[in-house]
Order: C-alpha cells, then structure tokens, then sequence
C-alpha cells in the first residue's frame, strides 16, 4: 500500500516535471522568437543610419549579439540554460548572487513602476474603491468611487451601501438622517 502510493507520487511528480519543462521549452522558444526580431528590427535600423553615423556600429553589434542569443536560446533550450546558470554560480557565487540582486531588484522596481502607472490611469482601483457605472446617456462607464462614509449622492450616482447603524437626528450639514447612529 505504501509503496503504491510511492510509485502514484513519483508518476505525478514526473508528469508535472514533463508538464513544467514543456511549458519552458515553449516559453524558451517564444522569447528567441521575440529576440530574433528585436535583432532584425535593430539590423533594419542599422542599415537605414548613416554611414558615418557613431550608432550605427553600436546598433550593428546589438543586433549581432542579439541574434547569437536568439540561437543560443533555440539550440540549447532550457536545459543548456540552466546547467549554464548552475555552472556560472559555481565558479563565481560571488558573480552569481550579486547579478541575482540586481535582477531582483530590477525586477521589483519595474513591478513597482508598473503597479503606480496602473493606479494612476484609472486601471487599478485598489482596495479602498468600489466600481460604479455612471453616466446617464450612452454605455455606462466605470469609474472608481471611494469608499467610506456616505457622502450626499449627485445625480445618476450610485452610492455605497451603508454598513453601520441607522443614524437619527439631522447631521452637522443639516441632511435627516444623518447624525448621531440609533440607538
């Protein structure tokens, strides 16, 4: 009985390594797609540059460089990736977790940047928001509202739901209903 559900662990585990490495190997693939591309365009821009032109022999050697990656990236897959990474930390670790670092701190900082522009365009309405559609005229549009207290509505605004208690007495702007919670 162990030992059968030993062996359903190990088929499990190698069909979500299988599923995993394929994955990988397609996103490898992809990305030396993209690269590929990125080294044509740059090409392409070359080409097009002046003669004379100091960029032009940077954008040459982008381009060139590029594309070795592009073939890099289609000749040894993930695979060759990897056992390169996993070669490179063990002759220089110091290398390895200082470039790691950066990345990480790259990474954060463009998810970060990302986050902030999304807020910013109206895209994400974080948690202190609530979606409602305005407009009387034409497709709604969604816009966030803040949440909170119930202000005074404006015409063809959806209004949070109260949660609280219902409140008696006139509020300190003189609106029924609005002042001190019931008791």
């Amino acid at each position: 009985m162990v030992d059968e559900a030993r062996q359903q662990a190990g088929t499990v585990l190698g069909d979500l390594r299988s599923r995993a490495m394929e994955e990988a190997e397609g996103q490898t693939k992809r990305a030396a797609g993209q690269l590929r591309q990125w080294a044509s365009d740059l090409s392409d821009l070359a080409a097009h540059a002046r003669e004379d032109s100091p960029a032009r022999s940077l954008v040459t050697q982008a381009a060139d460089k590029g594309g070795q990656a592009a073939d890099y990236l289609e000749e040894q897959g993930v695979e060759g990736l990897v056992g390169d990474l996993q070669d490179f930390a063990r002759r220089r670790p110091g290398a390895f977790l200082g470039g790691a670092l950066l990345a990480g701190l790259a990474f954060g900082r463009v998810a970060k940047a990302a986050g902030a522009a999304s807020r910013a365009d109206g895209t994400g309405a974080g948690r202190d928001s609530v979606t409602a559609d305005r407009g009387a005229a034409g497709p709604p549009t969604r816009q966030a509202v803040p949440t909170g207290p119930p202000a005074i509505a404006a015409e063809d605004t959806v209004a949070p739901p109260s949660s609280g208690a219902p409140t008696v007495g006139p509020s300190s702007d003189g609106t029924p209903g609005r002042g001190r919670p019931g008791v």
